[in-house]
């Protein structure tokens, strides 16, 4: 199906925004929660220097797309009920594709668990260290606008949090984290919670450096180690998350995202053989899915391996006929004859 292009009435005042013409570019996106789900009817605000387009709206595919555009940077906003909002910045080329940009969203946060040593241990845990947790699970919570029963947000408005309290809020909770984490320095969920909310804080290097603590101490959590891989790449990375996601043991990744989202990082970064190893990974681990086709077809094309190309190209409208893919594909194959 069809990527969702929603038109809207009338002309906005300042269109500076978009291009005609053969070097006009386009953006496009797929929203997915963390097991790889699309999520329908996500809100995408995208911005650029020259102006701001309507919001566009994601379709049951979880997919948005918005043509004649002018190439630069964009920043791309996600909204979505029961989720974190997402943002991130994506460069559009001149007249030629890129591919779609990979949005997964983070649930808002479940109230952060005591440590267990608390029930086998009463007597040994300062009540310090539990309330500190307490009160830094409130103020996660407070940032999410998701107050516990009884209480409202500084604002006085439940659900209704300001970006400035929304940072206050996690600088709180981190303060809270940190006096606990010095009473218990060994314990690995208070090291997770503060790793959290570092990374809400929009301190990756310190979330990062906190989750690596907890993976050297539990090598074996897979959970933990997928949550690094990310984080790590996230933050630019990539060779070391690369490292990682290599060292996976074999069996552990069933859905290819992480394959996509890495080759597309690498393609961002121009390192087209890394790139197009991970889509080829993506694609032996999925062989029906499309897309897949298209991101390794996309490599092969910056590669100038027309053959190689043109068959993933040929076999994404195999597979996907009525997909977005498809048709960019189709595009994509009449220029290369």
């Amino acid at each position: 199906m069809a990527l969702a292009l929603f038109m809207f009435a009338g002309v906005a005042l300042a269109q500076d925004w978009r291009e005609e013409g053969a070097i006009a570019g386009r953006i496009s996106g797929i929203v997915t929660d963390q097991g790889g789900k699309p999520i329908a009817g996500a809100k995408v605000t995208l911005s650029h220097a020259r102006g701001t387009p309507p919001q566009l709206t994601t379709d049951k595919n979880g997919k948005w797309q918005l043509v004649r555009i002018v190439s630069g940077t964009w920043t791309v906003q996600v909204e979505a009920p029961g989720y974190v909002t997402n943002k991130q910045t994506a460069d559009v080329p001149p007249g030629a594709p890129r591919p779609p940009v990979k949005t997964v969203m983070e649930p808002v946060p479940p109230p952060v668990e005591a440590p267990p040593q608390q029930t086998e241990l009463a007597n040994t845990v300062p009540p310090e260290a539990v309330e500190a947790v307490r009160k830094g699970e409130s103020f996660m919570k407070q940032a999410e606008g998701q107050m516990p029963e009884g209480e409202v947000t500084m604002s006085g408005i439940p659900g209704q949090v300001t970006p400035e309290q929304k940072k206050e809020f996690y600088k709180q909770a981190i303060a809270e984290f940190e006096k606990a984490q010095a009473l218990l320095p060994d314990n690995l969920q208070i090291k997770q919670a503060l790793a959290q909310a570092y990374y809400k804080a929009g301190e990756l290097k310190q979330s990062v450096a906190l989750l690596q603590q907890v993976h050297n101490a539990e090598p074996t959590n897979m959970g933990v180690l997928l949550l690094l891989i990310n984080l790590l790449l996230e933050n630019g990375q990539l060779e070391e998350g690369k490292a990682l996601l290599d060292k996976l043991p074999a069996g552990t990744m069933t859905d290819p995202t992480a394959l996509v989202n890495l080759g597309i990082l690498f393609m961002n970064k121009s390192k087209l053989d890394d790139a197009w190893t991970y889509f080829d990974k993506a694609v032996t681990l999925d062989p029906n899915r499309g897309d897949l086709y298209y991101y390794r077809g996309l490599a092969s094309l910056q590669k100038q391996k027309m053959a190689e190309a043109k068959a993933d190209f040929q076999k994404v409208v195999q597979l996907a006929p009525d997909s977005s893919e498809a048709q960019q594909a189709q595009e994509l194959l009449k220029q290369m004859k």
